[in-house]
């Protein structure tokens, strides 16, 4: 099978693998990481893990850091960032490993459907060879390294199944479970909101602002940002330079008609003799035989039908069986049925339901539409067609190009009649030019590109742009001038310092309470009191902010009488006050069966990932690990 989706490959080059087949590449990043020639970060029982193969990884990561962190990561984030991916490459080889050691194996036919199944190397639905190599070409890579590293990723799989699924949890664990989690707790609390305290605070002056800034530099930094020069290939920008060529057209109708004609349709009469426990396949056959002798001698079909058949939804109406087109039938029915003609009555036909005398009333020829009734459509899709095919061909020939000009893409752009378009300011947070900014982005700020000025492969945007890039400039990150930050600066100091106000407040209000002051002496006193306690549960926040419900579900049971008293900041830096007054536990009794089933499995699931959690852990104590820490060290990013 595999050879065979070798040997019919030709065709262009495409973009980068999408989310789908992720797993192979987070593993092991792209291209021949052997080949590579940089430092090992790691090595695993003498396996080494090459520094190529985690900067591609790692990037992945830190481009979804800037953008939580709107462009400006902090160094401990990316720190943290570098250890997970090192550690998750660690724990792969491990796994693979094992694997080996076990002897999992993934035979072809098993290979070839799980690729094949990839969305990705499909085209209208169907697996597309040349998208399989396009998409695999444009990482650099072959099919025969895709395919290695598809066989570890299944077998990973089945490592992790064998041991995940096999969790379960008690009876007991799972009452214990359903007290826990339908738990309620009753709650009452009073909010002082920072809003209400910006008119009480001190100006902030600009020698606070400068001070401020001074001290949290850091804090203000400009994002780092690349210049680029890019060329594009666009489905839309090949399609309008398409011609509309009538002959071509009408060439396209005659290769496509079958899609557009209504199927033949046959209306028949069948009477069915059933081979059944009352009725051994001998006794059907001669039955089936002597009816259809009978019809022959000039019976009635329709009354033989009522009288003989054993279907019961078709012989009240004398065996007639209404329209129906090819693939409605079984197999054997269907073949005798559409080499009739009409008026025709075929000899017994056997089938998994027993034996079928069929007769063909009436033959409804299909219809194709007129070639002037389906230009519009037509032209819509021979031109989607076309442009598909000629935007594969350029996205090749710009690959093409590349290898021959591998450090100038002027020359490059010049070789395909392109122009060099410039995008200035690009973060690695991307831009809304591109559909998809991840692949542009991981391309712009990769070491290749970014530190040694290459012009990059050949990126897929989406399934309908292809892009080509290089560095013009870098800009690090810098910090920003006073003047643009100030007022940033300054609104941040006021809201400090009301939330500050609005905690002294609070605290006061929360001893108040400690001091058993009714409620009019706080209305008095604050201009507010505590709410009338209501039930809660974990998931109904019901007006009641997160952060407080969490924390309240955090604190220990109240003696009877003797509310527990609390507060807490919340996340927009208003103050929260709240006391917890009582603690009603879930009742298993309360729980629908299926819910039950379906929170016991989900359980059980749990409880094998975290038997997998363990089986990796006892893996690494095993395992002889090398950590090359300075190699990750001396990483730029």
């Amino acid at each position: 099978m595999l050879q065979a989706i070798r040997q019919k490959i030709t065709g262009w080059v495409a973009g980068v693998i999408i989310v789908l087949i992720a797993l192979s590449f987070v593993f092991w990043g792209v291209g021949d990481f052997g080949a590579a020639g940089r430092d090992a970060v790691a090595v695993v029982n003498g396996e080494e893990i090459p520094r190529r193969e985690f900067e591609m990884v790692y990037q992945r990561q830190l481009f979804q850091l800037t953008e939580a962190f709107d462009g400006a990561v902090p160094d401990e984030a990316r720190r943290e960032a570098r250890d997970r991916v090192i550690e998750g490459l660690i724990q792969e080889r491990l796994l693979a490993q094992r694997t080996e050691a076990r002897g999992y194996r993934v035979p072809d036919d098993v290979l070839a459907q799980s690729i094949q199944s990839i969305d990705a190397f499909q085209v209208g639905g169907s697996f597309s060879i040349d998208a399989y190599r396009a998409r695999l070409l444009a990482q650099g890579m072959t099919p025969g390294m895709f395919e290695e590293q598809q066989r570890r990723a299944i077998a990973l799989d089945q490592l992790q199944d064998a041991i995940a699924r096999t969790g379960f949890i008690t009876p007991t664990e799972f009452r214990r479970y359903i007290e826990l989690a339908q738990q309620q707790r009753e709650l009452a609390w009073a909010r002082f909101p920072v809003s209400e305290f910006r008119e009480a605070i001190e100006p902030i002056t600009d020698e606070q602002v400068a001070a401020h800034y001074e001290a949290n530099a850091a804090r203000y930094l400009a994002p780092e940002t690349v210049d680029l020069e890019y060329v594009e290939i666009t489905l839309a920008g090949v399609s309008a330079e398409l011609p509309v060529d009538e002959e071509a057209l009408r060439d396209f109708y005659q290769r496509t008609v079958a899609d557009f004609a209504s199927p033949e349709q046959r209306r028949a009469r069948h009477i069915l003799v059933a081979a059944d426990g009352e009725r051994d396949l001998a006794s059907a056959r001669a039955l089936a035989q002597s009816l259809y002798e009978r019809i022959q001698a000039g019976e009635d079909f329709a009354a033989l039908a009522a009288e003989f058949s054993d279907d019961d939804g078709s012989a009240a109406q004398g065996g007639d069986l209404g329209w129906a087109e090819r693939g409605f039938f079984v197999g054997p029915f269907e073949e005798a049925l559409f080499e009739l003609e009409a008026g025709e009555v075929s000899p017994p036909v056997e089938t998994v339901f027993g034996f079928h005398v069929i007769r063909l009333d009436e033959v409804r020829e299909g219809e194709l539409p007129a070639f002037e009734e389906m230009r519009a459509e037509l032209l819509e899709d021979f031109q989607r067609t076309e442009a598909e095919n000629r935007f594969i061909d350029r996205a090749n020939a710009l690959a093409d190009a590349a290898f021959e000009f591998p450090d100038n893409l002027q020359a490059i752009a010049e070789s395909e009649g392109l122009q060099v378009q410039r995008l200035p300011g690009l973060t690695r947070a991307g831009s809304p030019l591109f559909s998809d900014s991840r692949p542009v982005v991981d391309a712009a700020f990769s070491p290749p590109v970014l530190l040694d000025g290459e012009v990059s492969g050949l990126i897929q945007v989406d399934d309908e742009q292809v892009v080509m890039l290089r560095v013009a400039s870098h800009q690090p990150a810098e910090v920003r001038p006073l003047e643009e930050v100030a007022e940033a600066i300054r609104q941040e100091l006021e809201t400090d310092a009301a939330a500050r106000l609005a905690q002294d407040t609070g605290e006061a209000f929360l001893a108040a309470l400690r001091d058993d002051e009714d409620a009019d002496a706080l209305e008095a006193r604050f201009g507010r009191t505590l709410s009338a306690p209501d039930l809660f549960s974990r998931q109904d926040f019901n007006g009641v902010p997160p952060a407080l419900l969490f924390a309240a579900f955090e604190l220990p049971r109240p003696a009877e009488g003797q509310p527990v008293l609390e507060s807490l900041r919340l996340d927009n830096g208003d103050f929260a006050v709240f006391a917890l007054t009582d603690v009603r536990p879930g009742n298993p009794a309360d729980v629908e069966q299926f819910l039950r089933d379906i929170e016991s499995n989900r359980l059980g699931q749990e409880a094998g990932f975290q038997d997998f959690a363990l089986y990796l852990t006892a893996l690494e104590a095993e395992a002889r690990i090398r950590r090359r820490t300075q190699a990750l060290e001396d990483l730029q990013f």
